[in-house]
């Protein structure tokens, strides 16, 4: 199967050409679609056992990157050596998305893209909006699965502090794996590590919705990380 977000016609209308090898699968355009657990529930209705892996429900998934790197491979012989990584953000000169070797600075893709127009470099997140991390520092290589560097300028971050829940259960509306996030969190900010993970704490896949939709601006998602941590420290432990 090759699954493409139905917002993508083009990709659509040119693949289905191959209707004789592949099966193009159209799944709704909604983040985060891209999940694993998510894709294959959306493309073939089954469903991973929590705790479980891909394979345990007969699938295996791979994205479009890996596919096209492992067909480099095979034909060429050159192992994985460089990605296409996107340098964006509000105050970047020039924007881009950079084919860079593996290795390169974070610093000297941001200066390909002309630094900021305006300010200071306040932020570096490492991926995406929802999924990305802040990185300590500019003189970090890229590696394979660096896919995107946003920049944030002394103008655009906000530190917020966070407040006492409400339980609006917004977090629990957009949870797409189903659990129960402010719960979650709340026994990891009391150490309470057992507790989360009865909950299902290591079925999170970090999509960051709940941090996102809080009205008390908890730092829902990292409580959750940090609960998984200590839970596979627990685990190594036996």
């Amino acid at each position: 199967l090759v699954v493409i977000e139905d917002n993508k016609k083009d990709a659509i209308k040119n693949l289905k050409r191959y209707s004789d090898i592949f099966t193009v699968v159209e799944v709704e355009t909604k983040y985060p679609q891209g999940g694993e657990k998510q894709l294959i529930k959306a493309a073939t209705g089954r469903e991973v056992p929590s705790g479980g892996l891909p394979f345990q429900a007969g699938v295996v998934v791979a994205n479009v990157g890996t596919c096209a790197q492992i067909a480099k491979s095979l034909s060429t012989g050159i192992p994985l050596v460089e990605r296409v990584v996107t340098v964006t953000g509000k105050y970047l000169k020039s924007p881009k998305n950079l084919k860079a070797k593996i290795g390169t600075y974070f610093k000297d893709l941001i200066e390909e893209c002309g630094g900021l127009t305006g300010g200071e470099i306040k932020k570096v997140v490492s991926g995406g909006p929802m999924m990305g991390f802040a990185v300590p520092s500019l003189e970090i290589p890229i590696v394979k699965g660096t896919s995107g560097i946003l920049v944030f300028s002394d103008k655009e971050v906000l530190v917020q502090s966070p407040v006492n829940c409400t339980r609006c259960a917004r977090c629990v509306d957009v949870c797409p794996m189903s659990l129960l996030p402010d719960l979650i969190a709340d026994y990891a900010e009391q150490d309470k590590f057992d507790k989360a993970e009865k909950l299902g704490a290591m079925d999170c896949i970090e999509c960051g919705a709940c941090s996102y939709v809080c009205g008390s601006k908890r730092n829902i998602v990292q409580l959750i990380k940090l609960a998984k941590s200590e839970i596979l420290k627990k685990r190594a432990k036996k």
